[in-house]
This record gives structure tokens, sequence and C-alpha cells, in this order.
């Protein structure tokens, strides 16, 4: 089974980051280089791990081909880039 949360503030989405779990992670809409994109934030050990897919079509969910994949070794640099990325409105889930 399948199950997600809404992240209704980035302060919120900070939170969440800092206690994922191996098998947890967080999914935020956002756009990378211009374009609307979807990042997905894992974290193992220390180290949280950002892979950024384009989104596809007009369809939600739309998920395309991958354009990042970088890994943080800080909350700190993670939630800079998830700042520039979600700007405007955040949208985001933790699964």
């Amino acid at each position: 089974m399948f199950y997600e949360r809404r992240v209704k503030s980035f302060s919120g989405l900070l939170e969440e980051l800092a206690r994922l779990d191996a098998d947890a992670g967080v999914r935020v809409r956002g756009r990378y280089m211009g374009k609307p994109c979807y990042a997905f934030v894992t974290r193992f050990a220390h180290v949280y791990t950002v892979m950024v897919f384009g989104r596809q079509g007009g369809r939600p969910g739309g998920v395309g081909e991958k354009v990042l994949s970088k890994d943080y070794g800080s909350l700190g640099e993670l939630g800079e880039f998830l700042r520039g990325l979600a700007a405007g409105r955040l949208e985001a889930y933790a699964y």
C-alpha cells in the first residue's frame, strides 16, 4: 500500500526531510531550469539524494526523463536547492 501526506509549508518540508527514514521520501513539484519538474528526495545515513524529473504532458503525475541527480550532505544545502525549485506556492508530499 502506498500512502502520501501533503506538506503544507516550507518549514514543514524541512521537518519532514530531517526525519526521513531510509524507506521514505518526499516529492516536490516545481521548476528546474525554467521547465516544470518533480524532485524526489530520499535519505540514506546522512546523505540526501535528489532526483529531478521533467513533468510530462498535461496529466497529473506524468513523470518524464531524469534531468538531475545530486547528493547533499546537509539539510541546509538541500533546503536552498528546493526553495529555488519550489519558488512560489509549495506543492510537496511525504511518502
